[in-house]
């Protein structure tokens, strides 16, 4: 049973290459660097030669009849041999076990034919690697940044490189950047009937003999194009913003191939959406720092829309504040509405909207149904930083290796609200989702 693994912002949203930062001091300095979304090692002195930074992220989630499980290690490390360039590698895991819906009927099939259980789920066992490697170029106030990540799993396959050019402006208060994201990737799908059209296509199976010379099996091909831009700003030495563009073209086997939708009475056919997808958002961060009582305030606004009518709004609030030296404790909400794909259908099976057919493709996601989302978090880091102790004899290092080094941990949960999304009629209850990250990291 096939799960996406990867996502399709994922190359856009890629951690910022480390450089020179605007000169200004104290609030201003934190006010910046939280806007750009920099971590706590990102103040550090540019001494420093390398740097390494691990993190594990447990997502978990168990709604009506399906429960999915999700474990990614990951594990990065660059460094700076001279001032004008960086260099770094990363890897990354995703490790899945759960339940998937692998036939999904609505309402309408239900009503026809009461007592008949055509929901069937199947188990999911899944391992993606995704080694990575790239660099950064810098020259005066600009910085270029390049990277290549490779991702493998039992039937999906990619290949993303990244490109992107930043610079400072106006004394280091403003800064520019826009950067481009490019997938080549390989989806695994089953040989279909030579006569057959999308109402008659069979899902696929399993992933056995998938990205081999099995006759039964065939590659998909999916590519994605992504452009972003952003304008960061610090405006006084307590307030910055960033406003942010991105755009992005898929084109492309989208479907899950694994997923059977009951199209009419007694036929069941394989997922069937648009090869091509356009999508657009724009997002607008703030970040305050509230001096009298020691707070950083960021608040984010975000709209999205796509060729598939999706659309969607998202509001993101998070407060942080240090307790003691080198300890942060930052709380957060967020809240996301989004409407259905313009071929979205719970039942496909006959009647009129939102019930029946709309048009030629059809759709078992619960992401492109209707739904609401709110989350809420807690995040906790912790900065050991014993070069601030310097004495005469040169800058204080822990264990004598290290400049600095952090810890970090967060809990996140999230309770998803499904306006027409059913499993035959049954509402998807019990739809929450929690994630447990933990971080750790140390720079030479």
């Amino acid at each position: 049973m096939r799960l996406q693994l990867t996502s399709l912002v994922r190359a856009l949203g890629r951690p910022r290459a480390r450089g020179r930062r605007a000169p200004v001091t104290g609030a201003a300095a934190f006010a910046l660097a939280s806007a750009l979304g920099a971590g706590p090692l990102a103040a550090t002195a540019r001494a420093q030669v390398a740097e390494v930074d691990t993190a594990h992220t447990l997502y978990h989630e168990a709604p009506t009849r399906t429960n999915m499980t999700v474990y990614t290690p990951g594990v990065d490390v660059s460094a700076t041999p001279a001032e004008w360039i960086t260099v770094r590698g990363g890897y990354e895991a995703d490790i899945v076990s759960g339940a998937s819906v692998s036939t999904k009927a609505g309402s309408a099939y239900q009503s026809v034919n009461p007592g008949v259980d055509v929901i069937t789920t199947a188990s999911v066992s899944d391992f993606r690697h995704a080694p990575r490697g790239g660099l950064t170029l810098r020259k005066g106030d600009v910085a270029y940044t390049a990277s290549y990540t490779y991702g493998t799993e039992n039937d999906y396959k990619s290949h993303s490189i990244f490109i992107g050019a930043r610079t400072d402006a106006y004394e280091h208060n403003t800064q520019l950047e826009i950067s481009y994201a490019r997938n080549f990737d390989s989806v695994c799908d089953r040989v279909q009937a030579a006569s057959d059209t999308a109402p008659r296509f069979r899902a696929l199976e399993s992933s056995d003999g998938c990205f081999t010379d099995d006759p039964l099996r065939r590659r998909r091909a999916l590519s994605i194009d992504g452009l972003q831009a952003s304008w960061t700003q610090a405006w006084t030495p307590t307030l910055a913003t960033q406003l942010v563009y991105t755009a992005q073209l898929i084109d492309g086997f989208q479907s899950n191939p694994y997923r059977s939708i009951i199209v009419a009475q007694g036929l069941k056919a394989q997922e069937h959406h648009p090869d091509v997808r356009v999508r657009q958002a724009l997002a607008l961060r703030l970040n305050w720092y509230l001096r009298p009582i020691k707070v950083a305030v960021r608040l984010t606004g975000r709209a999205y829309r796509d060729t598939w009518d999706v659309t969607s709004g998202t509001g993101e609030l998070e407060a942080e504040r240090y307790l003691v030296e080198g300890l942060r404790l930052a709380a957060r909400g967020r809240f996301y509405r989004q409407t259905g794909a313009l071929f979205w259908s719970d039942d496909y099976t006959g009647g009129d909207p939102p019930l029946g057919p709309k048009g030629q493709y059809f759709t078992g996601d619960r992401e492109l149904s209707p739904f609401w989302s709110l989350g809420l978090g807690a995040r906790v880091t912790y900065l050991i930083h014993p070069a601030s102790r310097s004495t005469s004899e040169g800058p204080a290092r822990l264990l004598g290796i290290f400049t600095n080094a952090k810890l970090g941990a967060s809990l996140d949960a999230i309770q998803f609200s499904y306006d027409e999304y059913t499993l035959a009629g049954v509402p998807i209850t019990n739809a929450r989702a929690y994630i447990v990250g933990a971080t750790a990291g140390a720079a030479f």
